[in-house]
């Protein structure tokens, strides 16, 4: 089995070339042609070039802009007839792409479509992120050992954290595959994601299986809006207690409904993944905590701490030569972590989380200590590794 190349290590020129208007066929050759170049995301908006992020740069990948009836055209294909409809209504949406490659299967995309304004008038920005056609080996992601060991804990939350464009979901579905190659694994993993992005088909499974969900195509309460997210994923894992898993992988948390779900699905003895877009861990357990008021905020907190087995954060950032490498901050939350924090009021534990990692009194690493590793090993620059420690001391 091929792997692919981790991160792009520079745009090395060119441009795509079509005769005429960017049509389906040309839209899906265009996209096969950033996968190619390496592209992680790629723009297409009303009125300007294809603009695609390849090794961190923003790079014009056509000659010619979009008009907006093309822009509508490429909605269509993507999301249906309805889409532009949709996005004059007010809505945004959150759709995947396939492509069927002949002899290679098919090559997947997540898609945001935006509706807003672009130069001289109202348009339309469509986002796409280009995914693997498996997800990576961790082994080629410079992965610390103490997350690798720590990322199938017998029952509890693991969170992976970061801003959007942070390679979240890389690692978390990377991690996934380590586990599910296992032999004797055993393994029964549901995933409810809006969009699902990465899939396990090209993954050898030797004992495992795995059911993805697209939340509001697959499964949706019978309550509430298609586009009403709030509720909807506490939903999904409900529905996942029902079906006897051994792994629960929710996308997002980012709602109450969805963080009291998730923690009484652990608190029942299940693994549960999910992802938070936040900066840190002291990050991670403040907005955990932040949305149950009052009394409700320190039982809540109490049983938060009880799941968590590991928060890991991780930022992309430029790479000395060309690209990108990853930077994490990370804390193991073990029997002392816990008593630790249990000991300080909720509103303190972020300080008192900053301050465990600074005594290195757990397993773990601060943003600063791994962006001084890889200033040390010549992979960021000295401006950058500045950046990132005078950033977490500000924190």
């Amino acid at each position: 089995m091929t792997e692919e190349h981790t991160f792009s290590r520079g745009f090395q020129g060119g441009s795509f070339e079509y005769d005429g208007r960017l049509g389906e066929d040309a839209f899906d050759d265009l996209l096969l042609w950033c996968v190619d170049k390496k592209a992680s995301d790629i723009t297409f908006q009303s009125n300007l070039p294809v603009i695609a992020e390849i090794g961190g740069k923003n790079i014009k990948v056509t000659e010619r802009t979009l008009s907006h009836p093309e822009v509508e055209g490429i909605v269509r294909y993507i999301y249906g007839e309805n889409g532009p409809a949709e996005i004059k209504s007010g809505f945004d949406l959150d759709p995947s792409h396939e492509i069927k490659v002949p002899g290679r299967g098919r090559r997947r995309f997540r898609v945001n479509i935006t509706g807003g304004r672009t130069i001289g008038t109202d348009g339309i920005q469509v986002t796409i992120r280009t995914l693997p056609e498996i997800p990576l080996d961790i082994s080629k992601l410079g992965i610390e050992q103490d997350i690798i060991d720590n990322f199938r804990p017998a029952q509890g939350m693991v969170l992976i954290t970061g801003p959007t464009g942070s390679g979240k979901s890389t690692l978390l579905s990377s991690g996934i595959r380590m586990i599910l190659e296992r032999e004797d694994a055993n393994e029964k993993l549901l995933e409810y994601s809006k969009p699902v992005e990465y899939v396990y088909d090209k993954v050898q499974m030797p004992s495992s299986l795995v059911f993805q969900t697209e939340v509001g195509t697959h499964l949706r309460s019978r309550t509430g809006s298609i586009h009403d997210d709030q509720g909807v994923f506490a939903h999904c894992v409900r529905n996942a207690l029902r079906r006897k898993p051994s792994m629960i992988m929710i996308g997002e948390s980012r709602d109450k409904a969805t963080i009291q779900a998730s923690v009484e699905a652990a608190l029942t003895g299940h693994v549960l993944y999910s992802t938070m877009h936040t900066i840190g861990v002291a990050e991670t357990l403040r907005r955990a905590v932040m949305p149950f008021p009052g009394d409700e905020r320190r039982a809540m907190a109490v049983d938060i701490l009880e799941t968590l087995r590991m928060i890991v954060t991780q930022l992309l950032l430029p790479r000395v030569g060309g690209g990108m490498v990853g930077c994490r901050e990370y804390m193991i939350f073990d029997e002392g972590v816990r008593a630790r924090l249990l000991q300080t009021d909720v509103d303190d534990w972020p300080t008192e989380s900053r301050a465990i990692l600074a005594e290195g009194a757990c397993k773990g690493r601060s943003m600063s200590e791994s962006a001084r590793a890889l200033f040390e090993a010549g992979q960021i620059s000295e401006s950058t590794h500045r950046h990132i420690s005078s950033r977490t001391e500000e924190g």
